[in-house]
């Protein structure tokens, strides 16, 4: 049950590390390059990378689990 009050909080913390990367990467190409639209896609894209990491590792940690599957390996 504590896991779950957790996941919540670390849903909106992966959020905003997701966005100040694409922030970052907006701001880096639009100095850059020295123009506006091309700075919007890198912060989408860098979103989008950062959000697809974060949901990764969010989901690792909170996945479900069997737990039957250490047994199926201890009998095997």
């Amino acid at each position: 049950m504590r896991t779950m009050l957790h996941l919540p909080l670390e849903i909106a913390t992966a959020f905003f590390f997701a966005a100040s990367v694409g922030i970052g990467a907006g701001i880096v190409a639009t100095s850059y390059t020295h123009r506006l639209g091309d700075g919007l896609i890198a912060a989408l894209l860098g979103f989008l990378v950062a959000a697809a990491g974060f949901g990764y590792a969010l989901w690792r940690n909170y996945r479900p689990r069997s737990k039957t599957a250490i047994r199926r390996l201890r009998t095997a």
